[in-house]
């Protein structure tokens, strides 16, 4: 599997030389690459993960020999790493970065407005103290799940 990976790798680097900044921004190869490892770091005991990785390397190959008409397969694109990152966060217990982040700080800032109305009578008093909490658990989250490696 070693070769599928250093192949895609190589392939994502000539991509990011060919391609505008905007349409790399759009295929999110940073996401890719990071999820290219996660795939080869299970692909040894994972056959639908080895299956991901041959999927991603002919799919890269045909984004290098349609460089020119690449917004065409954006679509397509980010429907099949959505799979593949769906596949790694159900099977493998692996979180997106951010999402720690993102879903505790709806949740402080819902439980702030609660607070803000009932004890404070201010929403403007609630909502701001809610969010900073939610923001500070949800980072403190990030930081584990990157630390033991389960972010993708």
């Amino acid at each position: 599997m070693e070769k599928h990976v250093e192949d895609i790798k190589a392939i994502i680097s000539k991509l990011r030389s060919t391609i505008s900044k905007e349409v790399s921004k759009k295929l999110d190869l940073n996401k890719c690459e990071r999820v290219v490892n996660k795939l080869d770091s299970f692909s040894v005991t994972c056959e639908e993960c080895q299956h991901h990785l041959l999927e991603l390397k002919n799919h890269f190959i045909q984004l290098e020999a349609n460089a020119k008409e690449i917004d065409a397969d954006i679509k397509q694109h980010k429907k099949g790493i959505h799979d593949i990152v769906s596949h790694l966060e159900k099977k493998h217990k692996l979180v997106q970065e951010g999402m720690y982040l993102s879903l505790f700080m709806s949740i402080g800032m819902s439980l702030g407005v609660v607070f803000g109305l009932i004890i404070f009578d201010n929403i403007g008093l609630g909502l701001p103290i809610g969010m900073s909490m939610g923001i500070a658990i949800g980072v403190g989250l990030d930081a584990d799940a990157k630390k033991k490696g389960k972010t993708i």
